[in-house]
C-alpha cells in the first residue's frame, strides 16, 4: 500500500506518490512491470513486457496552471495476427477544453526559449494536444534537451489562445532526454526514423 508519509510532505511528495501510482497501474495492466525515476523535476517511468524487454517509456513535466508536458515512445499489440506497433509522441494536457481538430491537426504555436516561435500541426483530443509526427517529436525532444524553458500557444475549438509556460532544468532536460531517445531506440527495435 502506498502511503503520502512513504514520499514526504508537500508537492513534491504528492508527485513522487503519484509517479509511484502510475508505475503500479502500468505494471498491473498485464504481466509487464514498470520502474520510476527522476530527472530532478521530470518523472519518469520505463514499462517492460513479460519477456523484460522495454515496451513504453513516459516522460513527465509539470508546467504552470496544471498544464503537463507528457514524452511517450510505445509499443503495442493491437491485434494478435499483426505485429507489435510502435509510436511516439510529445504531448502538452491541461484544463481548459480546447475541442477536436481534424486528421491533419491545428496550427500550434511553440518556441523555446523565448526564441524564434515555431508552428506545428498538433492534433486536438478535448483537454490535451499532441504531435503525431515520429520525426517532429525527434526533432522537439533535440531541442527540448538543450533548452531552459518551453512555451506553448494552444488555441481552443473557437482559435481563442492560451500560452503555457514550462521551465526546464538544462541538465536534467538533457539527461532526459537521452534516456528518452535510449529507451525509445529499445521500445522501437533500434529501427526509429
Amino acid at each position: 500500500m502506498l502511503t503520502k508519509s512513504m514520499f514526504g510532505g508537500g508537492r513534491a511528495g504528492m508527485a513522487r506518490l503519484g509517479l509511484a501510482a502510475l508505475a503500479a497501474f502500468l505494471a498491473c495492466r498485464s504481466d509487464a512491470h514498470a520502474i520510476a525515476t527522476w530527472f530532478g523535476a521530470w518523472d519518469y517511468v520505463l514499462q517492460h513486457d513479460s519477456d523484460a524487454q522495454p515496451q513504453a517509456a513516459f516522460a513527465r513535466l509539470q508546467g504552470e496552471d496544471g498544464a503537463l508536458l507528457w514524452l511517450t515512445c510505445q509499443r503495442q499489440v493491437l491485434a494478435e495476427d499483426q505485429p507489435p506497433v510502435a509510436f511516439i509522441t510529445a504531448a502538452v494536457r491541461q484544463r481548459q477544453y480546447l475541442g477536436r481538430s481534424g486528421p491533419r491537426g491545428r496550427s500550434t504555436v511553440y518556441w523555446f526559449d523565448g526564441g524564434t516561435p515555431e508552428v506545428g500541426h498538433w492534433i486536438y483530443r478535448d483537454r490535451h494536444v499532441q504531435i503525431p509526427d515520429r520525426k517532429e517529436v525527434d526533432a522537439f525532444v533535440d531541442k527540448l534537451a538543450g533548452a531552459r524553458s518551453l512555451t506553448v500557444e494552444l488555441s481552443n475549438y473557437r482559435y481563442e489562445t492560451t500560452t503555457f509556460e514550462f521551465r526546464l532544468n538544462a541538465a536534467d532536460t538533457r539527461n532526459l532526454a537521452e534516456r528518452f531517445r535510449k529507451d525509445c531506440d529499445s521500445i522501437f527495435g533500434g529501427r526509429r526514423g
